[in-house]
């Protein structure tokens, strides 16, 4: 995986700039759980492009930091001017900084992590973060109904997440106070968008009937992408 990841900007994103509509969706996501006060320590691990940096800029956190184990991801991040560092093994990194960071986000990373690496990573998160402090888990949603293409349409993907299958891991790392949500990728600005979202719900209503008459799981979010929010 070394050499997939230490060009991963080119093989997985395939173009120099930034998804700007990373930055509204975002916020509309995921703002409301970051801390009041713009002073605190916030951490972004595995950064991609510098979305998530760039909307923590945006929002007025001066404490910023995002980290990743990829070389062309972090030269490419440092050339916009984010604060930002390369590291070599992610667990002991946060390993050496206990209680150092009241937000953690960790957006498309978890699925990367080999299974049985997977708890470890967590309890470190866990002991990075102060008391009280908020993570973030971003991930491909398996209960969808095309979770599939999410899983492998990255060849680095390692394991793929349902709610229960996640809540399982972060228990057993210490995580009690866990709160599951769909990410919400319409932005309604426009008509197509209003009848996009409605049209998306109808589907769904007809997935979950499906589900219920083969005695299958029903689980309620249905987004491609879902998110785990979690406070120590």
């Amino acid at each position: 995986m070394k050499e997939i990841f230490d060009n991963y900007l080119e093989n997985a994103f395939g173009q120099r700039e930034q998804a700007k509509f990373k930055f509204i969706q975002f916020e509309q996501n995921y703002k409301k759980y970051f801390p009041v006060n713009r002073e605190a320590k916030v951490l972004d691990i595995g950064i991609g492009r510098g979305e998530m940096l760039e909307s923590v800029k945006r929002w007025g956190y001066r404490n910023y930091l995002g980290v990743d184990i990829s070389p062309s991801i972090i030269n490419f991040c440092k050339s916009l001017g984010y604060n930002c560092e390369l590291v070599e093994d992610t667990t002991k990194w946060l390993l050496i900084h206990q209680n150092s960071f009241e937000a953690i986000t960790l957006l498309d990373v978890l699925e990367h992590i080999p299974k049985n690496s997977t708890v470890e990573f967590l309890n470190a998160l866990y002991g990075a973060l102060t008391p009280g402090g908020t993570l973030i888990i971003q991930t491909p949603n398996l209960q969808c109904p095309d979770g599939l293409l999410h899983r492998y349409n990255d060849f680095t993907h390692e394991f793929g997440y349902t709610e229960h299958s996640l809540q399982q891991v972060l228990l057993t790392a210490g995580f009690k106070d866990i709160k599951f949500a769909g990410f919400e990728e319409y932005i309604l600005d426009n008509y197509k968008k209003y009848i996009g979202k409605l049209l998306r719900s109808i589907y769904w209503k007809y997935v979950s009937f499906t589900r219920k008459i083969t005695n299958n799981l029903t689980p309620e979010i249905l987004n491609p992408v879902f998110y785990a929010v979690v406070r120590k």
